[in-house]
């Protein structure tokens, strides 16, 4: 819904447009009225004006006068200037100053509405453009890696985006030739694709057309083939080339799909026909090594209290009991853990345990519970969650997602 503006000195004008245009049936919900522009100014200042609609001739600031002020403080407020002089110098200042229109007293009420139409039309346009740069913004700083998760948090709700999806994947597409149109190839694909993706397209900032998905899993093969078959059906397969990145579960991880897909598009040729190239599996959401943690140095309490995790991480470890074992102070043994593997007692312990069991689930058949209770951890409800929330997937989906493919 709209608010509109006029302003004329005359208040038999205002009331006659008031009562003679169809307002509600354009989509205004108010109608304001001003005599001079001083008026039109306090107003401004108060209320949110989508267009206003403005005599030039008037006492105390003219309508040439206040479109200056109102370029200058708001904008985005459209303008209509009506006039009952037909001075050449009139219109050639107010197109300078981009009014949406130029209308004549006696104002032709068919011709005012249409005009006032057509600039509500440019309103919505506009603002409908302002929001998908808006959402095209945010969503390449989140591909790109260039946006906070607390700040990605509050915009995806402005944008309506889901960020809570299981899988994220980039598809990136490059253009071999200027005769093609990759914005069309585009939206012909996200027809195509499965209708329980999230599929949104924008621009990278080196000229890649990228597709954004997001679902509970990734069928990089159903993608690949969606992206083949659509670029021969345009017939314009020799014209472009596309890759498909890794599949990431973390969504503050997209950017390494990002990076493989753009790698992947910019590799050599490797002789197959497919213009789309894809990665061999997805990104694997391990817990880190913890032995990769370590560094190169470390002194020989600390190996020890490393060893004594290793070797006691499926039963109740305790740093209290394992100090007292070696007549040291708990707090200090906590403070030379940190400082040389560079994380704290019990969050190393955690991940070991975690990676430990990431190995069960592809390697073995093992159930759930006894995963659990194979790594130490008291509840199988604890485990699942510590495990989902560290990973991104169940242990149950880890297992149907990776086995096979870990080693």
């Amino acid at each position: 819904m709209y608010t509109v503006l006029l302003v004329d000195d005359e208040k038999s004008v205002t009331e006659s447009l008031k009562t003679a245009i169809p307002w509600a049936n354009l989509g205004v919900k108010a109608v304001y009225t001003a005599g001079d522009g001083l008026q039109a100014l306090g107003l401004l200042s108060n209320i949110h004006i989508d267009l206003l609609i403005t005599d030039i001739r008037m006492p105390h600031m003219d309508g040439l006068t206040l479109l200056k002020t109102v370029r200058s403080d708001y904008p985005d407020i459209h303008c209509i200037l009506l006039t009952a002089y037909g001075e050449f110098d009139y219109a050639i200042q107010a197109m300078k100053l981009g009014v949406d229109n130029y209308l004549m007293k006696p104002i032709q009420m068919q011709e005012l509405t249409e005009t006032i139409e057509n600039a509500l039309d440019n309103i919505y346009t506009n603002r409908k453009n302002k929001e998908v740069l808006f959402r095209e913004n945010i969503l390449r700083r989140w591909i790109t890696g260039n946006i906070s998760a607390d700040e990605l948090g509050e915009r995806s709700v402005l944008i309506d985006i889901n960020i809570y999806q299981t899988a994220y994947c980039i598809l990136a597409v490059k253009k071999l030739s200027d005769s093609v149109s990759l914005t069309a190839f585009g939206q012909e694909c996200c027809r195509q694709f499965p209708d329980d993706l999230d599929c949104s397209c924008l621009w990278d900032n080196s000229g890649h057309f990228l597709f954004h998905i997001g679902g509970g899993s990734i069928p990089q093969e159903k993608l690949t083939a969606i992206l083949n078959q659509t670029a021969q059906r345009l017939k314009i397969t020799s014209l472009i080339s596309a890759s498909v990145g890794i599949t990431v579960h973390d969504r503050m991880e997209l950017q390494r799909s990002y990076q493989s897909a753009l790698e992947l598009l910019n590799a050599a040729p490797s002789g197959h026909s497919s213009m789309v190239r894809t990665s061999k599996k997805d990104a694997v959401q391990t817990l880190p090594a913890v032995a990769e943690l370590q560094p190169a140095a470390i002194s020989p309490i600390i190996q020890r209290t490393l060893d004594y995790i290793e070797n006691h991480y499926s039963e109740g470890v305790s740093m209290k009991e394992f100090s007292a074992s070696l007549n040291m102070n708990t707090a200090y043994l906590g403070y030379l853990f940190k400082k040389e593997t560079g994380m704290f007692f019990n969050n190393y312990l955690n991940d070991l345990r975690l990676e430990k069991a990431a190995a069960l689930l592809c390697t073995t058949g093992d159930r759930i519970s006894d995963v659990a209770l194979k790594t130490g951890f008291t509840t199988t409800s604890h485990f699942i969650t510590t495990f989902k929330k560290k990973t991104g997937l169940s242990p149950l989906k880890y297992r149907e997602t990776y086995a096979g493919v870990l080693r």
